[in-house]
């Protein structure tokens, strides 16, 4: 899916599962010429530590009102409506996300570290035992 904003702000979109659990949460930034548009290529397949999950985007805040936003060339609300009835969730889920609302991410407490430099990974997981 393509993102397309046109104008300054900061969007919030959430990506739900059929459930409506949020699986991610992205902030995006946009600055410079409102005449320049942002594109950004999202794709609505995660992995999950259960396995693949298809997810909808939720555009659940945007700081500039002015700020134009599509999904895939539509007005957001059209296209997540559509995509949570492809991806098989309930009616009031869908009916949710539509309107931006889903739940933020349930937070997972377990330290998350990772790097591509194999001496910095040792010294990490010798700190955090």
């Amino acid at each position: 899916m393509e993102i397309a904003v046109r104008g300054e702000g900061e969007l919030v979109m959430r990506f739900i599962d059929k459930t409506g659990q949020t699986l991610m949460q992205e902030r995006l930034t946009v600055s410079g010429s409102p005449k320049v548009e942002a594109l950004r290529v999202v794709e609505l397949l995660l992995r999950t530590q259960a396995g693949d999950a298809s997810v909808a985007p939720v555009l659940v805040s945007q700081s500039n009102p002015a700020q134009r936003v599509r999904f895939d060339n539509e007005v957001p609300s059209r296209f997540t409506r559509r995509r949570c009835k492809e991806i098989g969730c309930a009616g009031r889920v869908a009916a949710d996300a539509s309107r931006g609302v889903a739940q933020p991410p349930i937070a997972d407490h377990r330290p998350s570290l990772s790097s591509d430099e194999p001496a910095l990974t040792k010294l990490i997981n010798s700190m955090s035992r």
